[in-house]
């Protein structure tokens, strides 16, 4: 069942029509899309511009339906919200690189060792922001009420 098949069944189990639900249908259907044919392969990440949609806007495309819907459905949609991780903005993780100014402070060297060796290839830096991210994708459903 993809994503839009729950969102669907959300619309279907409103009775209501909500535009809302509709639009968030149609988001997911191109996350769906997205997720057949540009998914990134396990243990890399991919560029979020080729999303059909920005990140927020599917995040709130996927809250929308986990809330229309009852909670022993909403796992397949929890796993696309924290999936999005895997996506990351090209210019925000390129730009992300070490900070030598923090040489400045007192470190602990073990610590600023890890922290560079993480961010050393462009590879290991998208690698880093896509594991930096999931945290906060997992709180947030958390605040939501859907973890």
């Amino acid at each position: 069942m993809t994503l839009h098949d729950h969102a669907r069944a959300a619309v279907a189990a409103s009775g209501k029509g909500d535009l809302r639900l509709e639009e968030a249908c149609e988001i997911l259907r191109g996350y769906d899309d997205a997720l057949a044919n540009k998914k990134p392969r396990y243990g890399t990440v991919a560029d979020a511009a080729d999303l059909p949609f920005p990140k927020e806007t599917i995040k709130w495309a996927l809250l929308l339906a986990m809330e229309a819907i009852a909670p022993e459905q909403r796992e397949p949609l929890k796993a696309a919200y924290v999936s999005l991780a895997d996506w990351q903005v090209a210019e925000e993780v390129e730009s992300g690189g070490f900070d030598s100014m923090r040489l400045r402070r007192k470190l602990d060297p073990l610590t600023l060792a890890k922290e560079f060796a993480a961010r050393a290839t462009p590879a290991a830096r998208w690698m880093t922001a896509a594991r930096e991210e999931q945290p906060t994708l997992v709180t947030e459903l958390r605040r939501k009420g859907f973890w």
